[in-house]
């Protein structure tokens, strides 16, 4: 099996790769971070001042 002419990661396609690589993991991050400023907020209100 011959490798192709043009490799799959080269320069330009480096960025566009990692870009979808890291999409869902920065997407994931993001919802943790909402998820428990919200579990935060609703332990606040339930504790009477």
């Amino acid at each position: 099996m011959k490798y192709p002419l043009v490799p799959l990661v080269n320069d330009l396609t480096f960025h566009v790769l990692f870009f979808w690589f890291c999409l869902p993991f920065g997407l994931l991050l993001i919802l943790l971070i909402i998820w428990l400023q919200h579990l935060l907020n609703e332990g606040k209100d339930e504790r009477p001042c």
